[in-house]
């Protein structure tokens, strides 16, 4: 802005020049014309130039075309510039970094379909999981067993009364038949009557094990106590006298005639 205001100023006083030397040039070719004689240096000075202006006028004009501050002068304007220092060339990464970047853009698609699959299989267990938890339980009813170990323990297969019939085979001699009779009545009454779950496969100790985790501690004595005679008059070999089995027959509606505990 600053060169541009110095040519302006620059032209207009080389115009204004010239417009002066074509104005004396024409004076003095009109004197000459009409044979007046030059004039004196002072008197050139004050004579008019033209028809209009005088020197001095033309003086004071140049004077105050150079003090005008749109055309001379200096004048200071701030502009913005792009900063062109080379900033520090910055360090590339690893290449190992970068061939990890370039492998999951090039198997984005497939993670992206591998992680869909994840998340499908994880609904799909949580809704089975809510499914079955939402579901009413069918309990089913299992059915009684009819044997252990071989020995029929339906209750039409036992008399009535099971501890006066086997008080009459104790009477008539017949102390393993019954031992026999009072267990396979004692192991009925545990199935069929009190509900315990005794499998048919199951052993003598087995049967006591669960008699003992849901009767109650009387019935549980007594048929404790049977089944040690069983075993010892069938397994041991041994003769059992007839008073610990006289007491088991008399006592066996007392302790296992009545209803569920």
């Amino acid at each position: 802005m600053r060169l541009r205001a110095e040519r302006l100023a620059a032209c207009l006083a080389s115009c204004l020049a010239s417009c002066l030397a074509w104005g004396l040039a024409g004076n003095t070719w009109a004197a000459a014309a009409s044979g007046t004689p030059a004039a004196s240096g002072a008197a050139a000075n004050a004579a008019p130039i033209g028809t209009y202006f005088t020197r001095e006028e033309i003086r004071a004009a140049a004077a105050k075309l150079r003090a005008d501050p749109n055309l001379g002068g200096e004048r200071t304007l701030r502009t913005l510039r792009w900063n062109e220092t080379k900033q520090p060339q910055a360090t590339p990464p690893p290449r190992w970094l970068t061939r990890l970047f370039d492998f999951f853009a090039q198997s984005s698609s497939l993670l992206l379909w591998i992680l869909g699959a994840v998340c499908v299989a994880i609904a799909a267990v949580w809704a089975i999981r809510m499914l079955r938890q939402r579901a009413p339980v069918v309990t089913v009813e299992e059915h009684a067993v009819t044997t252990v170990q071989g020995l029929d323990i339906r209750p039409e297969s036992l008399p009535e009364n099971i501890g006066a019939a086997a008080l009459e085979l104790l009477e008539a001699g017949r102390e393993r038949e019954a031992l026999s009779l009072l267990y396979r009545g004692a192991l009925s009454r545990a199935v069929h009557r009190y509900g315990i779950a005794i499998l048919a496969s199951a052993t003598e100790g087995e049967a006591l094990r669960a008699v003992n985790a849901t009767l109650d501690p009387p019935r549980a004595a007594y048929f404790a106590d049977l089944v040690g005679l069983w075993q010892r008059a069938v397994y041991a070999g041994e003769l059992v006298s007839a008073q610990p089995i006289d007491r088991l027959c008399r006592g066996f509606a007392a302790s296992l005639g009545g209803s569920a505990p």
